[in-house]
């Protein structure tokens, strides 16, 4: 029977090649598509599977109150670590850790950059890491010690072992390599190319030993059994007991691993909100859509021929058939174009993977053959194949069997209607897609475009290495000499990230009980023009800051928390026992976040060895020449560190790759949702043309024209999409209106978009379908009438 039912359901295939293309293409493309994002779904909601303590893994936050906003932090003082592990009970490790931190190695004349981090010794045990040279439980011992990724020992040794032997960093100091250790996935939170014991980091680092600088990660394993809600309580104001209530900014709490990559977002009260979750449930979410407009697509084009079959049901019944097995008939046959549909999904998953893979910047593996990817296919297989198979199934097998074989008119409104209520879903939901992609875009390009309040284009930034520090005047007049260079400046962090601040400033008027908190950069005169930072009032640093060791440039932000007006040159700020006098004010511009309004902070002279260059070219000159030209400078005055650059644009695009991830993504699923929509569209249009074969040959036997016949026959699927389209916006809406709130600054949507999408898609419907009116408008009446 089984047997029986392949045979008849390939001949039925065969016999209609044209629509059963359509058909199984269809729905192939809507699994793949459908497939791939949940393989990207299934890879975020694993990060950090590899490690085998993951559930009792926790960071440690700082909430911090200034000014009545509440922000989150992930720093804590230097003593914290190791306080509160001999203190607080549950507590199994507490790991002191940098911030990623870059390093140029050198082994004989290969140099690199690699990025990594100081650590204590328990972060082996804490994240599990899996060691292919060297002991665990020695290699952390020295000072001078290193553990490199496998990765990373590769690129300094090639295929020799790596154990033991030297590496110099920074062209100055000598490490041992201690350990190799297996690379963590790429779905992982950590990305360390190295680790270097934290003993040697803490050497000469007297801020370590104090409780009111929060400059470290700390991370914590808790006992198996261990109470967190307890852990927490004791941790809360673990700092302010330590300081007999003198630092009180930082109540401390431990955040578990598997909320950093879904949630790790905090509002201005300090609360917990949405992070990444939101993106995997609007692919989730676009997932399904997609499957099921392929699944309508299925069952419309499934259901239209079916009607074709009533003669053959008719003789089968005549012959003896039972009504129950035509529904199983229908219903075999369906299920095999399903499963062919499903295999032809799998082959275009591997072909696509890749492609894919570079798109989302991840390293999804196609394992077929894993309980839940095998799960997932033959559901969608089994639900496919019933659900197209289950109309023509009931709705043929139910026809008298004289009036089908006699070709008579059965009644077929309730399948005329479902096929088109079907088309109103599919194409809405493809409408939908189309809209909130636009809407994703406008919202980049939006923030993109706003006035930051400094130039960012043709700026090169480039790290403070070596000796460049004691080299810097010299440097700067010989970048300036080579014509191609317009200013120079040099400060302590990125302009688009000034992660350090304070609240202990202080000023005339300054509210005594207020704590506003106050970004910091220092920069020497030439960051200001480099960057082209407007001067509101006042003036910029001094060259070599002559007479200018205690003077400040604030910004206008901070400037009106001192007065109203913003006219502040001269005043004084006190900083702990430091007066500091206000030289000048810049008008505002965007850092850190590039969603939210610039916030008070200050340019403190510079002072330190490392940071950051910002070199500004001229306009209209030739950039690969210019950066050749910077590079000798640079090589010349800093030699055996390569000269390693950014682009200020480029590092302010970054920004955006939440953002433009999600953009990528809808897009070209909102693409394949409309091909799709489309497949089916131009089958349907081609079974409504073939049914209505004889009345158009009458029509055009009257004297119907052409153009008339193909409106005729298109009228009624722009109807259809028109109603779509009406359908989608409502739904857009509210969904898109629904994303925008997460943002300060964001586009307003205009009804532009919803014209123009309705536009765009009733064209691509009339291109799909045209084709098919003009073909039945210009055949021949007389052969047609002839046939029927």
């Amino acid at each position: 029977m089984i047997k029986n039912f392949i045979k008849t359901a390939l001949r039925n295939l065969w016999k209609t090649k044209g629509y059963s293309f359509l058909n199984i293409f269809g729905l192939a493309i809507g699994i793949a598509a459908a497939s791939l994002i949940f393989l990207w779904v299934e890879n975020q909601l694993s990060y950090n599977d590899n490690f085998a303590n993951k559930k009792d893994i926790y960071i440690v936050k700082s909430k911090q109150t200034y000014d009545g906003a509440t922000y989150v932090f992930q720093s804590t003082p230097g003593p914290f670590a190791q306080s509160v592990a001999k203190e607080i009970p549950g507590i199994k490790h507490a790991v002191r850790m940098t911030w990623d931190t870059p390093m140029l190695f050198s082994v004989g004349d290969n140099n690199l950059f690699q990025t990594g981090l100081y650590a204590d010794a328990s972060i082996a045990d804490v994240l599990s890491l899996e060691f292919l040279e060297g002991d665990r439980k020695s290699a952390f011992d020295q000072v001078n010690n290193i553990i490199l990724s496998e990765t990373g020992a590769k690129k300094l040794f090639g295929d020799r072992p790596a154990l033991g032997k030297t590496v110099k960093t920074n062209n100055k100091e000598p490490f041992i390599v201690a350990a190799v250790i297996k690379d963590l996935p790429k779905n992982s939170s950590f990305s360390f190319q190295w680790l270097i014991p934290f003993k040697k980091y803490e050497a000469g680092q007297d801020w370590l030993e104090t409780w009111g600088n929060n400059g470290l990660q700390t991370l914590v394993q808790v006992d198996e059994n261990a109470n967190v809600d307890q852990i927490n309580k004791q941790m809360l104001d673990f700092v302010k007991k330590k300081t007999n209530g003198e630092v009180t900014f930082s109540q401390n709490y431990l955040y578990p691993m598997d909320r950093w990559i879904t949630y790790n977002q905090f509002d201005n009260s300090g609360n917990e909100k949405e992070g990444g979750i939101k993106n995997i449930r609007l692919f989730t979410f676009i997932a399904w859509i997609v499957l099921l407009i392929a699944c309508i697509n299925f069952m419309n084009l499934a259901t239209a021929r079916s009607e074709k079959r009533a003669k053959e049901v008719g003789m089968r019944k005549v012959v003896g058939a039972s009504r129950q097995s035509l529904i199983a008939q229908f219903l075999g046959e369906s299920l095999v174009l399903a499963t062919i549909s499903s295999l032809m999904a799998i082959l275009l998953i591997y072909i696509f993977i890749r492609p894919f893979n570079t798109m989302i910047g991840q390293d999804l593996q196609v394992n077929i053959f894993e309980p839940l990817h095998i799960g997932f296919l033959l559901a969608v297989t089994i639900l496919c194949g019933l659900f197209a198979g289950s109309y023509p199934a009931f709705f043929l097998s139910a026809f008298k069997p004289l009036s089908s074989i006699k070709g008579a008119k059965q009644k077929t409104g309730s399948g005329s209607l479902i096929r088109k209520g079907l088309v109103v879903v599919q194409y809405s939901a493809s409408v939908v897609l189309i809209i909130s992609t636009i809407i994703i875009y406008q919202q980049i390009q939006h923030n993109k475009n706003r006035d930051l309040g400094f130039d960012k284009s043709q700026v090169l930034t480039t790290a403070l290495q070596g000796n460049m520090a004691k080299h810097l005047p010299l440097i700067k007049n010989q970048l300036l000499a080579t014509g191609v260079v317009q200013e120079v400046g040099v400060s302590d962090m990125s302009i688009l990230n000034i992660y350090s601040n304070s609240s202990g400033f202080s000023w005339d008027g300054k509210d005594p009980n207020a704590s506003i908190l106050i970004g910091m950069l220092r920069a020497d005169e030439g960051l200001i023009p480099a960057l082209d930072l407007k001067l509101s009032d006042g003036r910029n640093f001094h060259q070599n800051f002559v007479g200018d060791s205690t003077s400040v440039v604030i910004n206008e932000a901070f400037a009106k928390l001192i007065k109203k007006d913003g006219l502040v040159t001269g005043n004084i700020i006190s900083y702990g026992e430091e007066k500091l006098t206000i030289a000048g004010v810049v008008k505002d511009f965007v850092y850190n976040n590039v969603y939210a309004d610039p916030e008070p902070m200050l340019f403190l002279p510079m002072n330190r060895d490392n940071g950051i260059m910002t070199i500004k070219t001229k306009a209209g000159i030739n950039l690969p020449d210019a950066i050749q030209q910077i590079e000798k400078v640079i090589v010349k005055n800093n030699p055996g560190f390569p000269f390693d650059y950014k682009f200020l644009d480029d590092s302010f695009n970054t920004k955006f790759q939440a953002e433009l991830f999600v953009q990528r993504l809808s897009s070209v699923f909102a693409i394949m949702s409309i091909i799709i929509s489309c497949l089916g569209l131009f089958g349907l249009a081609a079974f409504a043309t073939e049914q209505r074969a004889k009345e158009i040959s009458i029509r055009k036997v009257l004297g119907a024209s052409v153009s008339g016949l193909i409106q005729m026959l298109n009228r009624e699927f722009v109807i259809l999409v028109a109603i779509s389209c009406i359908i989608a916006f409502p739904i857009a809406w509210v969904i898109m209106s629904k994303w925008l709130t997460n943002y300060v600054h964001h586009v307003q949507i205009s009804w532009t978009i919803f014209v123009i999408s309705a536009l765009a898609a009733i064209v691509i419907a009339l291109l799909t379908i045209s084709s098919q009116a003009f073909k039945a408008a210009i055949a021949n009446p007389t052969k047609t009438l002839r046939d029927q």
